[in-house]
């Protein structure tokens, strides 16, 4: 496997420092945004075909091993909880495990993707559910909405 500084290049003279695929002036975000849609990597390279498919590969690859090596997973309960448990910051982080009047008005990672933090528990899911949320497939806004009430239901008084 290569080097990352031989698949992403960060320099101020291309694109004001935004990391690019090297060979390209196309920003690997626009990667990451393009899979969150539901989309391929079949059709980034269609649409970027300065892009090179092994250096993508690579791309992916290291994002792969970076995520096993620095990211934790957290382990599952072993069976549902009843109290809530926080991360560092207030924020309930085993939210699909509790039930309702647990959660409400808390302050609560999306059960989904435990990237964002609601401030107030339910407020803000449906936008979150229908266009960003990492943990959900698909590119509907509706459907994922779906997708979510259909996981989470329990979180929502009737």
């Amino acid at each position: 496997m290569r080097a990352l500084h031989q698949v992403v290049v960060r320099t101020a003279e291309i694109r004001n420092g935004e990391a690019v695929f090297a060979g390209s002036d196309v920003p690997v975000r626009w990667l990451l945004e393009h899979l969150e849609r539901g989309k391929d990597v079949d059709g980034f390279l269609a649409a970027h075909p300065e892009v090179k498919r092994d250096v993508v590969q690579q791309v992916l690859a290291l994002g792969l091993e970076a995520l096993l090596t620095d990211v934790p997973i957290e382990r599952a309960a072993p069976q549902a909880s009843l109290l809530p448990r926080v991360d560092a910051a207030g924020a309930i982080v085993n939210a699909e495990e509790l039930s309702v009047g647990a959660v409400v008005w808390k302050r609560e990672r999306c059960p989904a993707c435990r990237m964002l933090v609601f401030r107030s528990w339910p407020e803000g899911w449906d936008a979150h559910a229908a266009q960003r949320c990492r943990g959900l497939p698909g590119t509907d806004g509706e459907g994922r909405k779906g997708e979510f009430k259909k996981r989470y239901g329990h979180l929502f008084r009737g």
